[in-house]
């Protein structure tokens, strides 16, 4: 008895993982945007400089966390042949920005979007060899290169503000 309530459990936890996994994959395609838009504003506003704000840290910490998580999860359900590959993009790109907004200087942050831009090129690279086996669209080969465009502008943005562009 004990052990089909142990799997019952096991059962609906597993699938309320799942389902907010699918949730927060939905969310990421569907308001792209939005995501960006917010990813953008926070970058201008550079929350981690409100350093004495220890409640703000503490939730840009909190969030950066839990998109690591999910990018970790996306990279398993990847390598296990389930899961969606542009979603691996968005959590990719989502945690990166969460990242720099922890980062206190734009030294730190132009290092963050150097490793968001080389993690979009190996996307990149991936979603070329997929089309090319017929497995994903000419299209998802074009969006892997926008969102890589669109870091290495934000990157070169940070370099010209600091003078150190490459």
């Amino acid at each position: 008895m004990s052990l089909s309530r142990r799997k019952r459990r096991f059962l609906v936890s597993a699938g309320l993982v799942l389902i907010c996994l699918a949730a927060l994959s939905g969310w990421l395609r569907g308001d792209r945007a939005q995501l960006l838009g917010m990813a953008r504003a926070a970058e201008r506003q550079n929350p981690a400089q409100a350093g004495s704000n220890e409640k703000l840290r503490e939730l840009l910490v909190e969030r950066y966390d839990i998109l690591k998580k999910i990018l970790e999860s996306y990279k398993s359900w990847l390598e296990s042949g389930r899961g969606d590959p542009s979603g691996l993009k968005d959590a990719t790109v989502a945690m990166f920005h969460a990242e720099a907004d922890l980062c206190l200087t734009d030294s730190d942050r132009i290092n963050v979007y150097e490793k968001l831009v080389a993690a979009l090129r190996e996307y990149e690279g991936w979603t070329e060899r997929q089309a090319a086996a017929g497995r994903v669209t000419e299209v998802a080969v074009a969006q892997a290169k926008v969102a890589r465009l669109e870091a290495q502008i934000r990157l070169e943005q940070l370099r010209l503000a600091q003078g150190t562009s490459q």
